[in-house]
């Protein structure tokens, strides 16, 4: 006897956790190089779209259907003047010792990180207003983005010390972990397409000691292991007007599983979403 999912379960997407889960893209680029704007052609590809946004950007995509693409912006902390005033004057009379050794400044009000879990768990759309239940319940119809790394560095980074001037080597080591196990979790424990978006800044790599181009988040040591992931990373560019994608950029560590090895790509998520479909033929 075949079992069938209930008609209500089919629509929120629902799938099964023995399904093939869609693919993990990490989109690498500059500002203004066209990563946000390339979300729209997931719809192209057939695919229900949830951005999750940790920086302003939803206006490149105001003019999507909000039936088929859905946001949620979770903005920066952003503390009063009375409170930055206050843990200005702390950092202007008081020594490195005594501002290391400080305790809570307005932690509490920092929980950017505790509300980007909170929509992953239940993603409320700020365009409908309608709530779609938890992104490790979806199916391979959806596609989950996360715009961007870098509002999500911060976030983890602030969830741990509010707005203490001073970082320990343990606070850097428990956001780093916090933001590493939510990367992990989005990328092997969710049925859903994955799409984490990220700015570069240049490192030292520390198997050769060249300069290489890293995605911008926190700490030295987390930035070479989330590629690993990921099926495919790409690196996002753009030269004059023209908009392109490239799996073979030099110094930057990139991955095609579905794409071709090549610069010039098309901006588009189409031959990604293909090729997984075709993959899932008898």
């Amino acid at each position: 006897m075949t079992l069938e999912l209930p008609s209500d379960i089919i629509a929120r997407g629902a799938a099964s956790k023995d399904d093939i889960p869609g693919c993990n893209v990490f989109l690498l680029g500059g500002s203004g190089s066209g990563k946000t704007h390339s979300i729209r052609t997931l719809l192209t590809a057939g695919l229900e779209v949830f951005v999750l946004f940790t920086e302003p950007g939803m206006e490149v995509l105001a003019d999507t259907d909000p039936d088929q693409l859905h946001w949620s912006y979770i903005r920066p902390a952003s503390p009063s003047f009375s409170d930055m005033i206050d843990s200005a004057k702390k950092i202007n009379t008081l020594d490195f010792k005594t501002l290391s050794n400080l305790g809570d400044l307005k932690k509490s009000k920092y929980t950017n990180f505790i509300d980007i879990l909170l929509a992953l768990d239940n993603f409320k759309c700020q365009r409908t207003g309608k709530e779609y239940g938890s992104v490790e319940d979806w199916g391979t119809n959806r596609a989950i983005v996360l715009d961007s790394l870098s509002g999500l560095s911060i976030a983890a980074m602030n969830l741990v010390v509010g707005s203490k001037p001073v970082k320990s080597q343990a606070d850097w080591g428990v956001a780093m972990d916090n933001l590493e196990r939510l990367i992990l979790k989005l990328c092997v424990d969710t049925q859903a397409f994955f799409v984490l978006t990220a700015h570069l800044e240049r490192e030292t790599d520390e198997l050769t000691g060249g300069s290489v181009l890293m995605p911008s988040t926190l700490g030295r040591k987390l930035a070479p292991k989330l590629s690993r992931f990921f099926s495919d990373v790409v690196h996002v560019e753009r030269k004059l007007d023209r908009f392109t994608w490239s799996t073979t950029t030099p110094n930057v560590d990139l991955k095609a599983r579905n794409l071709a090895l090549k610069e010039g790509l098309p901006p588009t998520f189409v031959p990604i979403i293909k090729k997984w479909k075709d993959g899932q033929k008898p």
